[in-house]
């Protein structure tokens, strides 16, 4: 209840500013994704979870060159602030303050909405963070996009409430070249270093990990505990590929972990690769301001996906174990029109070495989802 009152406070003292001096547009947003999964893992025959994902309200507000972004969430049982940002905008670039995602990651910065699946690959789950609060500069032109920005590493739910003293700084670059009938090539990759932890009362300890193909199973299937932490380095190499009825995106991600106490760094790793065929439909959207993908541009539309990933988070020179997995997967997304539609997809996962113990051999999902954005 008090994110939300936050939320509205937000709004109502940016209305008679922008109001009062010049053109305002101001849009009201919402999102709703409603999942169901079904397998054949479990003690009984078979096993069937179903919830609401993510459901959230907000706005956009644009004021001449300002932009005022604001999402409250509700999710796995939390209220949460998700995107909160305050934008500016010059020629050929954004600069954005507030609670964001860095600019790591394509897949992570796709909205969830407009995913090939029902959530990223697990390799990017687990390599990415969730928002930080921070400052961002996105720089474009029509064959680059460069980022950079500067953060805490934390997210705005969690400022004083065990938050953790260190400093993020991640950089972006992307080239492209656009041609006619939605034709795209996209090269890039983004670098991050995050600073060791200060005013600890003992060596820090981190984690990694990701839940896998869904989040709905009681237990994540990859995790790796880190202890005395030091400073962390981590990057991701990225392409995408895009024609009128067919989209190619991939990338590979590798990290690591200094540890201090002469401790040797845990270096986990990981990649995926997927693609679209539009049974109809033509066009793939892409942001070009920010170098990101998004979902076909027709407003009706059916897309055959298929993804491989494969994660590892085991490193026997750190003698840390967090598992490793492959999963791959197939679907088909039905785009009724511009605000509604169904996603329906079967993985199969091979369960490797030193995964979650409630994971003991590969097993094969079915998930479905129903979804509306306005």
């Amino acid at each position: 209840m008090k994110r939300i009152l936050m939320l509205i406070a937000v709004f109502f003292m940016v209305w008679p500013v922008v109001r009062a001096n010049g053109p305002l547009q101001v849009k009201f947003r919402s999102r709703a994704l409603l999942d169901a999964t079904v397998s054949g893992y479990g003690k009984e025959k078979a096993q069937g979870y179903y919830r609401i994902e993510d459901f959230r309200v907000g706005f956009k507000a644009t004021y001449r060159r300002f932009k005022v972004k604001a999402d409250v969430g509700i999710g796995d049982g939390k209220l949460v602030f998700k995107d909160l940002v305050l934008g500016y905008r010059f020629r050929n670039g954004v600069l954005s303050f507030g609670n964001s995602y860095e600019p790591f990651s394509m897949d992570i910065l796709i909205s969830a909405a407009n995913l090939r699946f029902h959530q990223s690959a697990a390799s990017v789950l687990a390599f990415s963070d969730s928002r930080k609060l921070g400052a961002t500069y996105h720089f474009y032109n029509a064959r680059w996009y460069l980022g950079t920005g500067i953060y805490t590493h934390n997210d705005l739910n969690e400022i004083g409430d065990g938050q953790r003293n260190a400093f993020v700084s991640t950089s972006r670059a992307v080239w492209r070249r656009q041609g006619s009938d939605h034709r795209l090539l996209h090269f890039g990759g983004a670098f991050s270093f995050r600073t060791q932890e200060v005013n600890t009362p003992e060596a820090p300890t981190g984690e990694i990990g990701c839940v896998g193909i869904t989040s709905m199973f009681p237990a994540p299937l990859l995790g790796a505990e880190i202890s005395d932490k030091g400073s962390e380095v981590k990057g991701v190499m990225e392409a995408l590929l895009t024609a009128p009825r067919f989209m190619l995106q991939a990338e590979y991600c590798f990290d690591r972990f200094g540890r201090t106490g002469g401790k040797h760094a845990f270096c986990p790793h990981g990649g995926y690769i997927q693609g679209g065929f539009l049974v109809k439909g033509r066009g793939f959207g892409y942001d070009s301001v920010y170098g990101i993908p998004g979902r076909p541009v027709s407003s009706q539309a059916i897309e055959l996906v298929a993804r491989f990933n494969y994660t590892d988070l085991n490193d026997g020179k750190a003698q840390i174990r967090g598992g490793e997995e492959k999963d791959l997967s197939l679907g088909i997304n039905f785009y009724l029109n511009e605000y509604f539609g169904v996603k329906v997809n079967g993985g199969y996962v091979w369960v490797g070495r030193h995964c979650n113990s409630f994971y003991q051999e590969d097993f094969f999902l079915v998930q479905a989802r129903m979804q509306y954005i306005f």
